[in-house]
């Protein structure tokens, strides 16, 4: 290669340099005009089984054990209404069985929720009035809810979910009285005085002669009279009263959870339901603290309260159910 003359003038040192420049530096990337700054991504949905994808099927099962006291009024058909005042240690101790389970189902922001229980005991009340010792009644009941729900605000450490359904309410008692002769009779000497009171002067002004008679022959007849008066009253006295009934409630609720930690969590829900339709209303509200012991498998203990309104058809249920709550959660 012959080099040109004019350049055997130059000095070669600012030449190499330029070409040593050209040769390492590499050109500027194009600027595409769409281009823009790094946005934020969304933070991560709540996900029933971590790691799962929260738009796929996600399942829960949970039985659990849920130990209320029953404090209220029964009434059933002709018998008087019954105060029950019975604490959740007095209330297991009349348990004779029972069952209870959760379950969901979920896709993205849509769950179906389900909850069951059935039970029965066997309760003693004083219902009063002196006429019977007391009620003993053999209660059964169920209650089945199924809601739809949906995922209102959800967060890697938290959701909130608002869920509308129904729920299926069976209460079926069989109610025996024991009378109490002593206070039939009572009710019915009660009701000889207040006849003698009323009438005595002007029998005595028909029939002169009774001032003959000897005190102990009108005690004698008054005792027989109250006798016979008891026998009849509590020959009409119910002594066994057996009833049943279901209903359906319309119900709408609240429910949330928060993840303090990957193996700690809280949470909460609440709903109201009847409205007239088959309960004048009822109220549930729940409140638990739970442990993950790993992807699949939590426990949670807490508070569960109930109230019913019921009173249709001589049949009354207005009561109040508080208690502690556990289960054992299983998540695939």
């Amino acid at each position: 290669m012959t080099i040109p003359s004019h350049l055997h003038l130059m000095n070669p040192g600012p030449l190499l340099l330029l070409l040593f420049l050209s040769a390492t530096t590499s050109p500027a990337a194009p600027v595409s005009p769409t281009s823009s700054a790094p946005v934020a991504e969304p933070p991560a949905e709540f996900t029933l089984v971590p790691g799962r994808d929260p738009d796929g099927w996600n399942f829960l099962l949970e039985p659990y054990a849920w130990a209320p006291g029953l404090y209220g009024d029964i009434g059933l058909k002709e018998l008087p209404v019954a105060k029950v005042s019975q604490s959740p240690t007095d209330l297991l101790k009349t348990l004779d069985w029972g069952l209870f389970l959760r379950g969901e189902a979920r896709r993205g922001r849509w769950g179906l929720l389900g909850d069951g229980w059935f039970a029965q005991f066997t309760t003693t009340a004083d219902p009063g009035g002196g006429l019977y010792r007391d009620i003993t009644s053999v209660s059964q009941q169920s209650m089945v809810t199924v809601a739809l729900a949906y995922r209102v605000l959800t967060d890697r450490r938290f959701f909130v979910d608002a869920y509308a359904g129904g729920r299926y309410i069976y209460i079926g008692d069989s109610a025996n009285a024991d009378v109490d002769r002593a206070g039939v009779e009572a009710l019915s000497e009660g009701l000889i005085d207040r006849a003698i009171a009323k009438f005595g002067p002007r029998l005595l002004a028909k029939y002169p002669g009774l001032k003959n008679v000897p005190a102990s022959t009108l005690q004698r007849a008054k005792e027989l009279g109250v006798e016979k008066l008891s026998d009849r009253i509590e020959e009409k006295l119910p002594k066994h009263v057996a009833a049943d009934r279901w209903w359906l409630d319309p119900i709408v609720g609240v429910r949330g959870q928060v993840n303090f930690t990957r193996w700690l969590f809280a949470a909460a829900q609440a709903d109201a339901g009847g409205f007239g339709v088959g309960s004048q209303i009822t109220v549930n509200t729940q409140a638990t603290l739970g442990v993950n012991f790993s992807r699949n498998i939590a426990l949670e203990a807490g508070y569960r309260y109930m109230y019913i309104d019921y009173d249709k058809d001589n049949f009354l249920y207005d009561v109040n159910m508080p208690g502690v709550f556990a289960g054992l959660i299983f998540k695939f």
